[in-house]
């Protein structure tokens, strides 16, 4: 007999691991008459105190993003009750805080399974909502047969800048989030990067400065190019992250500390 699990709060991050989980999530609602509230985070990391404002920015992508997991939602959800909503925060953070004010009976989110190193750097958000939760957490790990392609190890969704964001606002949210590389997007596409390299640069009139006076071109790879390759790539062009893109589409990004974690994890 099933559960009765008839709220259930399904966290999404366009990945493959969390459109099985979201498939999960609905095959709940069906067999209990259920509603499953779609969750998609804009990560966000704490504005500085006394830092520009840039609310703005998360605004519009989390729009964006809204619109992207309607379709989803329409593709994988019929005739399943759903509702779907975006936020912006800390992603463990506002999950928890979603599914208390919605009063779910479960939580069905994806995880990566990182281990060793992987798992240390990277953290993991369904680990702090497992530990956190008040109501039952189930963890899907999708079976994983390319380990060895970018898209099992990359961060989902991340932050990005503007053209037109002033340079002194990303080095201080690269800096608070401990970034040491951020994709530049402009009305949906990638259009440069901003690095460490380029911060200190330009260290001297960076208060005055754009990120579009400051942006190089980006080195991107793709879900499907093997860590192997991405890692030969960082160390040819001494690149501290790669965008990576899909049908023309910033759908993560790799770091040198993924790929730390990478050739360092258990198994």
């Amino acid at each position: 007999m099933a559960f009765p699990f008839r709220r259930i709060l399904s966290p999404v991050a366009f990945d493959d691991n969390s459109l099985v989980a979201m498939d999960v999530a609905a095959e709940f609602a069906r067999q209990n008459e259920g509603v499953v509230f779609l969750l998609y985070v804009v990560p966000m990391s704490e504005p500085p105190v006394g830092g520009p404002a840039y609310v703005q920015l998360y605004k519009d992508q989390a729009k964006a993003d809204h619109e992207k997991l309607s379709e989803i939602g329409a593709k994988r959800l019929r005739g399943v009750k759903y509702e779907i909503m975006t936020d912006t925060g800390n992603p463990a953070t506002v999950i928890l805080r979603t599914a208390q004010n919605l009063a779910v009976d479960v939580v069905v989110m994806a995880t990566h399974g990182h281990k060793g190193l992987a798992h240390f750097f990277l953290g993991s958000t369904a680990e702090a909502v497992l530990r956190k939760a008040t109501c039952p957490v189930l963890s899907i790990r999708h079976s994983e047969p390319h380990r060895d392609e970018v898209r099992v190890w990359m961060s989902v969704s991340p932050e990005t800048a503007t053209p037109e964001e002033k340079l002194s606002s990303v080095r201080d949210r690269m800096h608070a989030a401990g970034f040491r590389a951020m994709p530049v997007v402009a009305e949906g596409r990638l259009v440069g990067m901003i690095t460490n390299h380029e911060l200190h640069k330009h260290k001297n009139d960076i208060e005055r400065k754009l990120v579009k006076d400051a942006m190089v071109d980006a080195v991107t790879v793709t879900p499907s190019t093997s860590t192997h390759q991405a890692a030969s790539l960082m160390r040819e062009r001494m690149l501290p992250a790669l965008p990576v893109i899909d049908n023309d589409r910033l759908v993560g990004i790799i770091s040198a500390d993924d790929m730390l974690g990478i050739f360092t994890a258990e198994g």
